[in-house]
């Protein structure tokens, strides 16, 4: 009796499995595969790096369809964007070597953040020894995948500001262009809460 059992769910799952490769061979471009994942990470050109976050978030017209990689190598933090095409994952953004703003920094540092109505990447970090709130160097990046920009904040502790001024903002030049006044406001943001105090 089990011997037939046995039988009938091994037939039952050859009958379904060729199925469920059927099924998966149309591409819905919903999810994406460990396989395309690898292919997309080594076209990247971070196969040799180590990674230490990923991230899913939407994009305007599907949810799940951007992935933010955070990996690391010798010298520094590296953030990779990616978009799910047909056929596996496209690499749409690199970082590229972060500025020393960033290197003292956590995979907890890189966010999925809502900007008005879009999901972007944000992350943050500080310089070697230079870290401490309002008395250090520290960065904040900001990706927006509907822009196809990048965007940065850097903040420098000068002691010879007037009290209760502390330091000095430079936002990145194309924050300041018009049309992206809602991605300097939330750099601005992100760095009041990366100092945990106002920014002037």
């Amino acid at each position: 009796m089990r011997k037939d059992l046995f039988s009938a769910v091994l037939s039952a799952a050859l009958v379904l499995a060729p199925m469920g490769v059927a099924l998966s061979a149309q591409d819905d471009l919903s999810g994406f595969t460990l396989e395309q994942l690898n292919a997309a990470i080594r076209s990247s050109g971070a196969g040799a790096q180590k990674i230490y976050s990923i991230l899913t978030f939407d994009s305007e017209d599907r949810q799940g369809s951007n992935l933010a990689m955070l990996s690391s190598s010798r010298s520094g933090w590296h953030i990779t964007v990616l978009h799910r095409v047909e056929g596996g994952l496209k690499v749409v953004w690199r970082s590229g070597n972060l500025p020393q703003d960033f290197n003292v920094s956590s995979s907890n540092s890189l966010k999925i953040e809502v900007v008005e109505d879009e999901q972007v990447v944000e992350f943050s970090g500080c310089a070697p020894h230079l870290c401490g709130d309002v008395n250090g160097v520290i960065g904040v990046l900001l990706y927006s995948p509907s822009s196809k920009q990048a965007f940065s904040a850097h903040y420098k502790y000068d002691d010879r500001k007037p009290l209760g001024n502390f330091g000095t903002l430079e936002l990145s030049k194309n924050a300041n262009e018009p049309g992206n006044e809602r991605y300097k406001a939330a750099l601005r943001k992100a760095m009041s809460e990366a100092l945990r105090s106002e920014v002037p």
